[in-house]
């Protein structure tokens, strides 16, 4: 059975991909992912863990089996290498590192099951491919304000609040999971084969737009014309459609600029690719082992929208010098527009699946709070 799901799976990856922020490329869709060419500070580099490191003595040895879908290079590298960092620093290099690098061990559908099993300890999940596992997960996946606003909208509903909290990770724990922070993972983006100034221009505009997202397009204006990620540079560049949206990194990484020379950041930011455990194998540490592991974490969590940041601006600047188009900015008024069809739009696949696993009024209360951070007046 696991291995058919995870071929149905396989094959909606690619669809999940246009409505997260932060893969790189098609082949590989985790959604804390950034583009290659994306500015990521080597993880030597980045500064200690703000809170002192206990005695080595304090801390029993430890091995942790991590899988990890990235390679070394990219930014979800990157930021793994320096939670590596931050451990061996604050445990006094008691707590090393077994790591499987770029989906060699499991890929990022294989990798849920891992960590369920017990197979690895710990992973950074990209929770896209798994939203009928955990259907809790599935509220809307970004938030408008930028990269600490997508951060802080997470570790509310995640850990912070304490009715959507217990929900949220009452259905990991539930499993054998346990959910320990999130990264950062970008900025989402609209580029078009044609000038335009504003939403309402991009959305006249347009003839045909790429997108296999429908339900928040189409509140939008758009005429929607399915087409995957991996699909887009060639149908752009043939007018089988004329503009798209998608994460903004991946967008710059498969050089969709060469054929759609007008940008603009949509406002919205994504978050995910959670620090995740297996229950059973974090309930078996010690007290001082736990503390270590959460307090890089969360270094690894702040450091992250440090790293985004600069590669937003980074991938904005090398699209601005291939295209010789400075980015549109959208008013406050149109990036309004755009999350309320987000938000409804992913609200009601949301309860859509939740009903199908009889958890509506949990997910109703999840999406309640959701809206109630992002400033939206949801009437679900």
């Amino acid at each position: 059975m696991k291995k058919i799901l995870a071929l149905l799976l396989a094959a909606a990856m690619v669809f999940a991909m246009a409505a997260c922020g932060t893969s790189t490329a098609a082949s590989e869709p985790a959604p804390a992912e950034e583009a290659a060419s994306s500015a990521a500070a080597p993880a030597e580099e980045a500064a200690p863990a703000e809170e002192a490191a206990p005695a080595a003595a304090d801390v029993d040895a430890l091995t942790i089996k991590f899988n990890s879908t990235y390679q070394e290079t990219e930014t979800g590298g990157q930021l793994q290498k320096y939670f590596f960092d931050q451990l061996d620093q604050l445990s006094g290099g008691a707590i090393t590192v077994d790591v499987s690098w770029g989906g060699t061990l499991f890929d990022s559908i294989g990798e849920m099951d891992a960590v369920l099993d017990g197979v690895v300890d710990m992973i950074n999940l990209g929770h896209m491919p798994h939203l009928d596992t955990i259907p809790y997960m599935s509220f809307p996946g970004f938030a408008p304000g930028g990269t600490q606003a997508a951060l802080d909208y997470f570790n509310t509903l995640m850990f912070e609040d304490p009715d959507t909290s217990a929900l949220i990770q009452g259905e990991a724990e539930a499993l054998g999971i346990k959910y320990l922070g999130s990264l950062a993972g970008g900025a989402n983006a609209f580029c078009a084969k044609y000038e335009f100034t504003d939403l309402d221009s991009l959305v006249k505009g347009s003839g045909a737009f790429g997108n296999f997202d429908a339900a928040i397009f189409e509140a939008l204006g758009f005429q929607v014309t399915a087409v995957t990620p991996p699909e887009c540079y060639e149908a752009l560049d043939r007018g089988m459609i004329d503009a798209t949206q998608m994460g903004f990194a991946p967008m710059v990484s498969m050089a969709w600029y060469e054929v759609a020379p007008y940008w603009a950041l949509d406002g919205t930011y994504t978050a995910g690719n959670f620090f995740t455990v297996n229950l059973d194998w974090w309930n078996g540490l010690t007290d001082a082992q736990r503390d270590v592991i959460q307090q890089a974490v969360d270094a690894t969590e702040a450091y992250s929208a440090t790293i985004y940041d600069d590669a937003i601006a980074a991938d904005q600047a090398l699209v601005e010098e291939k295209t010789g188009n400075a980015f549109v900015v959208l008013s406050d008024e149109d990036v309004a527009r755009i999350w309320e069809a987000t938000f409804e739009a992913k609200a009601a696949d949301a309860m859509s699946r939740a009903e199908k696993n009889g958890k509506s009024d949990g997910m109703h209360t999840i999406l309640a709070k959701a809206a109630e951070i992002t400033g939206y007046d949801w009437k679900g």
